[in-house]
């Protein structure tokens, strides 16, 4: 199965392209970025297929280079054919799951609005130290990888958190109330993490919520998901799915429901001081 990265740079796909268009307008990759108001490195990284371009970005790409309309109708089918592929995570994380992290920690960069949906994990942006390691020690286990590097997955994973400061992006975190409870870790490492959600309860920027066992729900949190801008990422056990444009707009429609029965500010405190003793 091909992943993300095969198809950008597959023959004729979204990098190719964008190579094509800018040389053939005769722009540098530094006088493109500063016509678009990019950082040249994000120029490199799309060219070279080591970012998944939104379709704003590829708007922006052929109007800089002045190509007709077409082109970004192309590039937009291409967008979508490439976000709708699995990505096995046995292949995802062949060199080992620090890289998949730090392709995460990438994503957060470039996204304004981060949004977690969990119903088993606590959210990485939120994990402790332990609470992480243990969480990358199943993988390794679970996927029978070669590469043990849990140690450079859970520094890149505390690298990412770094980004829960920036007051130019809006955090939302919607927890089922399970995620809690379940104990993946023993207590002490558990009440630990709970202390740390909740610090996150007040930060600015971010909303946080617990959606509670006992209220009745008009719809079924079926499964965990995560939203950056507007694309929507789902992992499964066996793979990792970047949805389509009207699929993430779906989750975002759903999400928007589950919120109106969440528990926020003093009554999620409760919620996780409940939890923790």
């Amino acid at each position: 199965m091909p992943t993300i990265d095969d198809l950008l740079n597959q023959p004729g796909g979204i990098a190719e392209r964008l190579r094509t268009l800018r040389e053939a307008a005769g722009l540098s990759g530094k006088e493109l970025a500063a016509a678009a108001g990019w950082a040249a490195s994000k120029v490199s990284r799309l060219e070279n297929g080591k970012q998944l371009p939104t379709v704003a970005d590829l708007g922006t790409w052929v109007s800089v280079c002045g190509a007709p309309a077409v082109a970004q109708d192309e590039l937009g089918e291409l967008l979508s054919a490439v976000r709708d592929v699995h990505r096995d995570w046995r292949r995802r994380m062949r060199a080992g799951v620090a890289p998949v992290q730090r392709s995460y920690n990438d994503l957060v960069a470039q996204s304004t609005a981060i949004t977690h949906f969990e119903t088993a994990y606590v959210p990485g942006l939120l994990q402790t130290p332990a609470y992480a390691r243990r969480v990358f020690c199943e993988m390794v286990e679970l996927h029978g990888l070669d590469v043990d590097d849990v140690d450079a997955a859970v520094a890149a994973r505390l690298e990412r958190q770094r980004h829960l400061y920036d007051t130019g992006k809006q955090f939302t975190f919607l927890l089922a109330e399970p995620v809690l409870h379940w104990q993946l870790c023993p207590p002490d490492v558990m009440r630990v993490q709970l202390d740390r959600l909740m610090s996150a309860v007040d930060l600015p920027h971010v909303r946080f919520g617990i959606l509670p066992f006992a209220v009745q729900l008009p719809i079924t949190p079926q499964n965990a998901f995560q939203l950056y801008d507007s694309t929507a990422i789902v992992e499964t056990i066996t793979s990792e799915l970047v949805c389509s444009e009207d699929e993430s707009a779906a989750y975002a429609r759903a999400l928007d429901r589950l919120w109106e029965f969440a528990a926020t500010g003093a009554d999620a405190l409760a919620l996780i001081a409940a939890a923790r003793r």
